[in-house]
């Protein structure tokens, strides 16, 4: 509360007479300095007991945003850039001393999770590498069994065709001597003995059709 001039006047005419000390006078004229009280509102400066807590930090606030969520991720990326901007504007070794620490196990966090990616890729070309040697011995054994595949459906198209002559020629009525006799039950037996190995090789190619599809399933052929 400040006295101006006329102020100080009055107070001279009210008490003319009286012999007042200087000291109250000068107290009574003297400005009253206002009280501040200061209110800590930081991340990174220490707790001080003589320091008045804001009330932001009592009780729970609201919950956090997914905006603010997304900033403090943000920020702890960022960690770099924090131990340039803070000691700017704050002094305290302490704050210093904090946030260099705090850069020392974001550094050794960002290594650790470096060497682990590292070890996973090394594990997952290795494991690459085996696939694709088994994928190409997997094409190799497929390519070998069309070949055999197409080579005794070309005999077996060549058994077929020699049934069917042998059995026309046995059709007809014409007079056979002795030894056209003795050709022809040669023959059909020749006949039985290529039906036989006609039936085999139908069940090898059937064998070798299973065991190609066998392969090819777990490459997602059919």
């Amino acid at each position: 509360m400040n006295f101006n001039h006329s102020n100080s006047e009055s107070i001279t005419d009210v008490c003319p007479n009286e012999d007042l000390p200087e000291v109250e006078l000068v107290s009574m004229l003297e400005e009253q300095l206002p009280q501040y009280k200061l209110h800590v509102d930081s991340l990174y400066l220490p707790v001080n007991d003589d320091w008045i807590q804001s009330r932001s930090s009592h009780g729970h606030g609201p919950e956090t945003s997914p905006v603010l969520a997304e900033e403090a991720l943000h920020y702890m990326i960022a960690g770099t850039d924090r131990g340039d901007h803070v000691p700017k504007n704050c002094n305290d070794i302490e704050v210093i001393t904090h946030l260099l620490t705090e850069k020392d196990r974001d550094l050794e966090l960002a290594a650790r999770i470096g060497q682990a990616l590292l070890r996973r890729n090394h594990i997952l070309t290795e494991q690459n590498d085996v696939l694709e040697d088994q994928l190409g011995q997997a094409f190799d054994k497929i390519h070998q069994l069309q070949h055999e595949l197409t080579k005794k459906d070309e005999l077996l198209r060549v058994v077929s065709t020699a049934s069917e002559e042998s059995e026309t020629d046995s059709s007809c009525s014409t007079p056979l001597r002795f030894n056209e006799s003795f050709n022809l039950s040669q023959g059909f037996l020749q006949l039985d003995i290529l039906q036989d190995k006609l039936r085999e090789l139908e069940e090898e190619n059937l064998l070798l059709r299973t065991k190609v599809t066998y392969i090819l399933i777990p490459f997602g052929y059919y």
